[in-house]
């Protein structure tokens, strides 16, 4: 039986699909198929779905789904894919941060013990929810009405000092003018925090 061209031309192609089927089975690693974890925040700026997940500091995931968990409290909940190379601690940590000054927010997840076991796929990481401005200017503002109200007791005090406590009455002047230099700059330095938050972000990386 004599073959015919089509059937040559069928055959080449049918190897090929064949060795081409073969050379992937080899050479694919099927045990490093991405796993799912998840993890909670209370508060999550900046997160969206697909922001990049890093294992100290080196990529390893994205952020698969992001949802809200009413019970017991209103969380948001992340649903992140990592690369089954990535293998994570039990007490690893999960953190919110971004990539330079200005950068898009990422998941960084910390290295975790040594001594402890890997998780498996599905487990819940502990985080660490990050420092809201809100808040923190919030607390700022707080220490500088302190601050203030200290300032007029100390000059209060110095006002109603005695010539029996004369000697410290020099004392107690130093004190309050440290004070009121001291309630300047925190308020100097809370207004242009308000202004320039990213320099906390410098800050935090000096350390």
């Amino acid at each position: 039986m004599k073959m015919t061209n089509e059937l040559k031309t069928g055959m080449v192609v049918v190897a090929a699909i064949v060795v081409a089927v073969i050379f992937w089975v080899k050479t694919t690693d099927f045990s490093a198929r991405p796993y799912k974890l998840k993890t909670y925040f209370n508060y999550a700026e900046g997160v969206k779905v697909d922001s990049i997940v890093k294992l100290s500091g080196i990529e390893v995931g994205r952020v698969e789904k992001i949802k809200f968990n009413y019970e017991p409290e209103t969380r948001v909940e992340l649903i992140l894919t990592l690369n089954k190379k990535a293998k994570l601690r039990e007490d690893s940590i999960a953190f919110i941060s971004t990539s330079g000054l200005i950068g898009d927010a990422y998941i960084g997840i910390t290295a975790g013990s040594p001594d402890k076991p890997f998780v498996k796929e599905g487990a819940t990481l502990i985080s660490e929810d990050p420092v809201e401005m809100r808040k923190l200017m919030k607390k700022a503002e707080g220490i500088a009405e302190n601050l203030d109200k200290t300032l007029v007791e100390v000059k209060g005090l110095a006002q109603n000092l005695t010539g029996v406590v004369k000697d410290n009455r020099q004392r107690v002047d130093n004190i309050a003018v440290n004070l009121e230099q001291t309630a300047v700059n925190f308020k100097e330095f809370s207004e242009d925090i308000k202004k320039h938050p990213w320099k906390l972000l410098m800050k935090g990386k000096e350390k």
